[in-house]
């Protein structure tokens, strides 16, 4: 679920850990009933357009132009960076396309996928 070199396995990390103790206005203002119900009608404030723009900053300079992963092959923070960044495109809020692509992309994976269709299986 990591890179097997230690240096990316810690860039991965060190993304994980960031999506989840920053951004807090985004967090709060796009969550993941976002992604996972509908979209929010109440547009970002200022410190949600902050957020946001923190995030494809961050995005833009961690993912390599063209790449379909972050670090080579898949790793589990390309799913977080997914997930945060499809708070975003799912609600039609501003993100570059090669982000929202890559977004969209790394979603339908088939492994993401099937644990969707886990947790969809156990709300039922």
């Amino acid at each position: 679920m990591y890179p097997q070199d230690e240096q990316r396995r810690a860039r991965a990390r060190q993304l994980q850990a960031w999506l989840r103790s920053d951004l807090l206005p985004l967090r709060q203002q796009r969550t993941t009933e976002v992604v996972f119900l509908r979209p929010s009608a109440v547009p970002l404030d200022s410190a949600g357009q902050q957020a946001a723009a923190k995030l494809v900053r961050v995005a833009e300079a961690c993912l390599a132009p063209g790449a379909a992963n972050l670090f080579g092959e898949w790793c589990i923070a390309d799913t977080d960076l997914a997930l945060m960044l499809l708070r975003l495109v799912n609600n039609g809020d501003p993100v570059p396309p090669a982000l929202a692509d890559y977004a969209r992309q790394q979603w339908q994976r088939p492994s993401v996928q099937a644990w969707l269709a886990l947790q969809q299986q156990a709300a039922n």
